[in-house]
């Protein structure tokens, strides 16, 4: 029987937009020697500067110093040395009356994921670090290496403003037991785009589509007549393509694409009044099938399942395919850049719906408003020595005029704000070869490209849509063939019925212990590799999908991954769950 702590190595990846939280904390005041900061309530905005909010008490530091070790990753640029990371640290001294003296620890994104578990279990905790895993960390709470939250809500009033937007409310953020281990990550969708930047469309050679008066498909039946058209255009030469259907990479198993048009899911997720573990439904079963058909049919390329990203790109540039449903926002326009035919053009149009189910779900739709999400986040030492003052400080990356610091840079410099009071970045910004690049120079986070102050701060949506998502070719039955932005159109053309029920759960009250459980359900979970695994035979035929013997030893064979009873597992769910959250 596997460990808690290595089942949660194991399932670090598991990062979706969480299904578990818990009830909400009292809040406490702490006690000692004190002082009582006499200031504008609830981090209001007075003269420009913004003060911590009133009737909380903070301990006196000898010589007004602040000292803190803060551990960060650092992404594609360092945000040292940048204006806005400069700017950070004045407004934050300014909002605490401290001094800060701050010794950073930075580390590259990819080698910070990696090692962040380990050094969690070797007992370093830096005073403020960036949590990259999750839920995975209240294990390391519940030890006693980070501070409980719960106790300090006096000084965390920004935060609170997007945990009540959030679906759930403060149920999602507290664990059963009342304690909080972390500032979950913040998003503002101020315009309620409920968009998504991946899974929610297919690729199409539009050139070849155009050529030959096709249209890229509105249901499935539709879909399956025009794969069969596109072959025919590869067997007599019309086109050079090798295959219609490729897959962008290995990473992803291609029926990722298809799970939402099927009424599935891909891992642990809330339909109809209970918990259900996707792969093994009726409807993932039929999906399979319906892949497998495509499989047999020779219209999928054989290299869906060992091509990764690189292999992918070339394939997309060179003609090899002419159908891609599995991509991320900016892979059409990244390939029509990087194409080696003048004449390609790739582009999007919404999930095919199914004749049966209606409108395909897409995967990750934003929240309206602000909202916090408990992929990542900034979690506390319990040993730093002025709790009271880092809790501030971390809250008030929340606070709004921080937020459109860290997002927007610096009026008259980075952006301009119209009439209607609506910012823009500067024509400097926007003209650039890669605004997303340029932004970063300033420290801006709007792109992700760089990340200033103590990630992750909130992501102002209308910011990075700007920066972050360049206008693609994309395709309705209504307006035909057009230019729009991924996260826009995914949203547009989905329409409210395109959210799907994983990104709406209701809120489970789980300890520690039931949330590593739980996560062997989830994405990255000790289930998900043996579902890829035989998925694959599936489609391929080297397991007969139609073969109902088949079909029960594979849902046998996922149920027995788990160290818990799998069926306990949902049970344990479903006793734990508020039904009141569920979504209507």
């Amino acid at each position: 029987m596997k460990t808690r702590k290595a089942l949660l190595l194991i399932v670090v990846l598991a990062l979706a937009v969480s299904l578990f939280a818990g009830c909400t904390g009292g809040a406490t005041t702490t006690t000692g020697a004190t002082t009582t900061k006499a200031t504008t309530t609830g981090g209001t905005t007075t003269g420009g500067t913004t003060a911590a909010p009133s009737e909380t008490q903070f301990p006196e530091i000898p010589g007004g110093t602040l000292k803190l070790t803060a551990r960060i990753p650092d992404f594609n640029q360092s945000s040292d040395g940048t204006k806005v990371h400069q700017e950070w640290q004045k407004k934050m001294e300014d909002y605490l009356g401290v001094t800060l003296d701050i010794t950073w620890e930075r580390t590259p994104w990819a080698d910070y994921q990696t090692n962040e578990l380990v050094i969690l279990q070797s007992g370093d905790v830096a005073d403020v670090t960036t949590n990259s895993k999750g839920l995975a960390v209240n294990e390391f709470g519940d030890e006693g290496l980070l501070l409980d939250l719960s106790k300090y809500t006096d000084y965390m009033t920004n935060f609170f403003e997007y945990v009540e937007n959030t679906n759930g409310g403060q149920a999602y953020v507290f664990n059963k037991d009342g304690s909080l281990y972390y500032f979950m990550d913040g998003f503002y969708n101020p315009d309620d785009i409920q968009g998504a930047q991946s899974f929610t469309s297919f690729a199409y050679r539009f050139d070849v589509l155009k050529a030959n008066d096709l249209k890229p498909a509105t249901t499935v039946s539709e879909f399956t007549k025009l794969v069969e058209d596109l072959q025919a255009l590869i067997d007599n030469g019309t086109s050079t393509a090798k295959y219609v259907i490729m897959n962008s990479t290995k990473d992803y198993s291609i029926y990722r694409g298809f799970v939402g048009i099927f009424h599935t899911w891909d891992c642990l997720y809330f339909r109809d009044g209970e918990w259900s573990y996707g792969p093994i439904e009726d409807n993932f079963r039929e999906m399979l099938a319906y892949l497998n058909t495509l499989y047999a049919g020779d219209y999928i390329d054989p290299e869906f399942a060992t091509s990764d990203y690189n292999g992918g790109v070339e394939k997309a540039t060179t003609g090899y395919a002419l159908v891609c449903p599995t991509l991320w926002s900016g892979s059409a326009a990244g390939w029509n850049t990087a194409k080696t035919d003048a004449t390609m053009e790739w582009g999007l149009a919404y999930l095919p719906s199914h004749d049966e189910y209606g409108t395909a779900w897409k995967w990750g739709s934003r929240q309206d408003s602000k909202s916090v999400e408990s992929r990542m986040g900034i979690y506390i030492s319990a040993k730093t020595e002025y709790p009271e003052y880092v809790v501030s400080m971390i809250d008030y990356q929340y606070n709004d005029d921080m937020v459109n610091m860290l997002n927007w840079g610096f009026e008259g410099e980075t952006f301009q704000v119209d009439a209607n009071g609506n910012r823009t970045f500067v024509d400097a910004i926007m003209n650039s070869d890669s605004p997303a690049t340029e932004v970063a120079k300033h420290g801006i986070m709007a792109s992700s490209v760089c990340r200033s102050g103590i990630p992750f701060t909130p992501l102002n949506f209308n910011a990075m849509l700007a920066v972050s998502s360049n206008p693609e070719p994309w395709w309705n039955p209504t307006e035909g063939f057009y230019e729009g932005k991924y996260w826009i159109e995914s949203d547009r053309n989905g329409g409210a019925e395109s959210v799907s029920p994983y990104d709406r759960p209701p809120i489970v009250y789980l300890t520690a212990e039931e949330q590593a459980s739980a996560a062997q359900l989830r994405y990255g979970g000790i289930c998900e590799a043996y579902v890829r695994e035989n998925a694959l035979k599936f489609i391929t035929g080297e397991l007969n999908i139609n073969d109902d013997t088949a079909w029960q030893n594979y849902i046998s064979g996922v149920k027995s991954q788990t160290d818990d009873d799998f069926d306990g597992i949902l049970e344990m769910l479903m006793e734990n769950t508020d039904m009141t959250t569920v979504n209507p």
